[in-house]
């Protein structure tokens, strides 16, 4: 017998599904890694999951499909075996829940459950790493401008905390300490870990946020290569916001010849920030070869100014890095037109496979 507790808190008890028997505790060891793959579905609490060549009957909440790949972590080899689920991976995505997305941006969510686990006593490492994630990291990105910092941002969003543990588990053996750091240094394996200790209704709300993102994206990249991902960003005078970032990888003709089609193809970034004292900012950039251009849209005159006194600036750092800047400049528009949602651009494409009711 094995129990199974998976980031939802929702427990089940597996058996032999072969012979009836409980599970052997020597199969397990703690803080070992396994791979399970569900084998097939018996009703909609129950399913048949493979696990080390065995098959095995779990009664479990979790939604599960036929051919979904589980990765467990074991918190107890014994007396009764405890496996813990960091993650599943489906083969096919679900329709992602727009409405949701949009409000938690609109709300931020991500604010109001990180000043949650900012404010629970007796959990350091847990503040340990939201602060590193939320705070440091944004930091080093304003006070240097290094792009490997923002790079870091993104890998931590949550977004590629799947991908990230199954690059990890492949390894043979799999390395335990790999899979802790991905888990204090992911958004959404910091999500987990503060749902496992308080049940947070919130808290698993925002995970469900990151999951819609992820079949999001996983619809947008597939159809126009586009990529939404919200970063919340703790700046240094205070001010907690979710800066969108939308990115549209290099779409190449498939008539286009082989060897310049690369070179033709413009990768396009956006990205929306509201910032305390002059508001919110629009940053639209093409980059072509090594060619960049650019404009940046703003809702005041005074933050036009401002960006237009920086842009030599943000020029010459480009320029440090490689780029070769063709032209940039600066436009004032309606409020309406520059807080528009980044997200809206991927919705138009992939309006087959959203879900837009709440």
């Amino acid at each position: 017998m094995i129990e199974l507790n998976n980031l939802i808190n929702s427990k089940a008890m597996i058996h032999d599904s072969d012979s009836g028997r409980l599970a052997s505790p020597a199969n397990f060891a703690e803080n070992e890694i396994i791979k399970g793959r569900v084998f097939k579905i018996l009703d909609p609490e129950t399913a048949i999951i493979s696990i080390k060549g065995q098959n095995f009957s779990a009664k479990t909440l979790l939604p599960l499909k036929i051919g979904a790949d589980l990765i467990f972590t074991v918190v107890k080899s014994s007396p009764v075996p405890v496996l813990r689920s960091l993650g599943l991976q489906l083969i096919k995505p679900e329709p992602a829940n727009i409405s949701t997305i949009l409000s938690a941006i609109k709300d931020n969510l991500w604010k109001t459950v990180f000043e949650k686990i900012a404010a629970v006593k007796d959990m350091a490492p847990l503040k340990m790493s939201y602060s590193q994630i939320i705070e440091n990291l944004p930091k080093k990105l304003f006070e240097s401008g290094n792009v490997e910092y923002l790079k870091e941002i993104i890998d931590r969003s949550g977004l590629f905390f799947e991908a990230k543990l199954k690059m990890a588990i492949e390894k043979n053996p799999p390395e335990a300490k790999q899979i802790s750091q991905i888990l204090k240094n992911d958004i959404k394996g910091l999500l987990a870990d503060f749902i496992s200790k308080t049940d947070d209704g919130e808290t698993k709300q925002l995970l469900s946020v990151i999951k819609n993102l992820q079949m999001l994206d996983v619809s947008g990249l597939d159809q126009e290569k586009k990529i939404f991902i919200p970063l919340p960003l703790l700046f240094p005078d205070g001010h907690f916001c979710i800066a969108q970032l939308l990115i549209q990888l290099p779409v190449i003709s498939k008539d286009a010849p082989e060897e310049s089609a690369e070179d033709k193809a413009p990768l396009k970034v956006s990205l929306l920030l509201d910032l305390s004292g002059i508001g919110p900012i629009r940053a639209d950039f093409t980059l072509k070869d090594k060619m960049v251009y650019g404009v940046f849209i703003a809702v005041t005159a005074d933050t036009v100014e401002l960006l237009e006194d920086g842009i030599k600036y943000f020029a010459k750092n480009l320029e440090k890095i490689g780029f070769s800047v063709r032209h940039i400049e600066c436009r004032l528009k309606e409020p309406e037109v520059v807080t528009e949602p980044l997200i809206l651009d991927i919705i138009q494409t992939t309006e087959n496979n959203i879900n837009l009711v709440g």
